[in-house]
């Protein structure tokens, strides 16, 4: 085990120490119902007298239980309620218990997480895309559903990769109904007798009736598809999807329409001192060619494709997807503009290919990057000034790798978002910030001196990243 994969370990380890200590030394036991209702007067006074220090000392306990998963929960909930009101106390409550999950989560991400997504098989792909296409249901549902333990709700989805912001949001939510309920009990504490008669029956099935309207979208969304499959196996065409074409027949005719748009709309422009491959957008959008590209390559069936036959054509899926998404929403300044609350614009829009929803999310990570070429980084373009060029031909199997190989020249050789030597420090593209791993496990240095001669020991700066639309002048 190397000195990297040690440090991953260490919060993990601290964080089991600290639970240890906190056990042992009965921390969640220090303070009682019976202690709380004594010591409400003097409890109160203190928050009157010093209301910010007391919400700030409130937050950082709750964060620290949370943290190190001590069986307080309800009871400071309850302390939340009547120290600080109804609304405050709710407000105080969630906002720690969601720094506290999230601290948890991103500890065992970045060791537990890190460390099965590197050894497991098909099966955990399966369970990791299953996850992360429908994170905000499932997430919500186990939060939401008072029989999941707190603590395991932190880690599962650490161990499936979901996203940090997906993650927040549906703790955060996912929490309230049960913090506000608590912390409406916590302001007549003084009646209180035993935290074991807070919740009735109607309570949890209440909560639990909750949850399960979470899952309502997922619920339809895999009824839904087994529909399809049923129907298609008895009937010739699906009366839900266009019908595939068979196998890759058409697909030179796809490749000839969008290297015939590529080339009439693309071409070098400068931005931010930015030189780029720039699209005119608006007049793409107009051009009949892409429409029909569009209808073909919707109905292709790549599933059989393997090695640079399966790489070009996804390459080029991705490239021609992400224009047709900013096409197709209209979109001028950036393709981030095109994400939403809960998800990014790579994750939240999806097209049938192959009979099944794909989105450029899915094309990169769960496709190209399985292939184990890094070039692919500098193949595929987000639409953004900063992205490696959109070449101005499609990837073709006789080529690619000259291909490959212009496009990852190309790319080191612009200053303004490839790599650029300053005073003894090495200014990067951000790509090799995002995905190190792919770089000859994490060897940036080692990876570029294949293509251009840089110092050993010279210092790595990432460059800021330009995501303005790479619109033509």
């Amino acid at each position: 085990m190397n000195m990297k994969s040690v440090k991953r370990w260490v919060p993990l380890m601290l964080l089991g120490l600290g639970m240890t200590v906190a056990l042992k030394s009965g921390l969640h036991e220090k303070v009682s119902l019976q202690e709380l209702q004594e010591n409400r007067e003097a409890l109160l006074s203190t928050v009157a007298s010093r209301p910010v220090l007391s919400a700030l000392g409130f937050i950082g306990v709750y964060i620290l239980f949370v943290a190190l998963s001590l069986p307080a929960a309800t009871l400071l909930t309850l302390t939340g309620g009547f120290l600080f009101g109804s609304w405050l106390g709710t407000l105080y409550v969630v906002t720690g218990a969601t720094i506290g999950a999230t601290l948890v989560f991103l500890i065992a991400r970045s060791s537990l997480g890190t460390a099965l997504r590197n050894k497991a098989g098909g099966i955990y792909k399966k369970v990791e895309g299953n996850m992360n296409q429908n994170a905000i249901e499932y997430l919500l549902f186990m939060r939401l559903v008072p029989v999941f333990p707190f603590f395991l709700v932190n880690i599962v989805p650490a161990l499936f990769n979901v996203g940090l912001r997906t993650y927040v949001v549906t703790t955060f939510v996912g929490i309230l109904p049960a913090s506000f309920v608590f912390v409406n009990l916590g302001t007549q504490l003084a009646e209180i007798d035993s935290l074991s008669d807070l919740v009735s029956m109607p309570t949890l099935i209440a909560f639990s009736l909750l949850g399960v309207i979470a899952l309502i979208p997922t619920l339809y969304r895999q009824m839904k598809g087994k529909r399809k499959l049923l129907l298609g196996m008895v009937l010739p065409i699906s009366l839900f999807d266009a019908p595939l074409a068979h196998g890759l027949d058409e697909y030179p005719s796809f490749l000839s329409m969008y290297d015939g748009l590529l080339e009439s709309h693309v071409s070098q422009a400068t931005r931010n001192g930015i030189v780029f491959n720039g699209v005119d957008y608006d007049a793409w959008s107009k051009d009949p060619r892409h429409g029909d590209a569009f209808s073909i390559l919707t109905k292709l069936d790549p599933n059989n494709l393997a090695g640079k036959e399966k790489m070009a054509f996804w390459m080029n899926t991705y490239n021609f997807l992400t224009i047709h998404l900013i096409i197709e929403n209209q979109e001028r300044e950036s393709i981030l503009n095109l994400g939403s609350l809960f998800s990014n614009p790579w994750k939240k829009h999806s097209w049938r290919i192959g009979g099944e929803s794909i989105s450029l999310h899915d094309i990169e990570h769960r496709i190209l990057r399985k292939l184990g070429d890094a070039r692919i980084h500098f193949a595929i373009n987000c639409a953004s000034v900063s992205c490696p060029d959109l070449r101005r031909e499609s990837y073709k199997v006789a080529s690619l790798d000259q291909q490959l190989e212009d496009q990852v020249r190309m790319t080191l050789a612009n200053q303004g978002k490839g790599l650029r030597m300053d005073k003894g420090t090495l200014h990067l593209s951000k790509i090799f910030d995002w995905y190190r791993q792919d770089f000859q496990n994490k060897d940036i240095r080692g990876w570029i001196r294949e293509y251009v001669p840089v110092d050993t020991d010279a210092d790595i700066k990432f460059m800021e990243y330009d995501w303005s639309l790479n619109l033509r002048n």
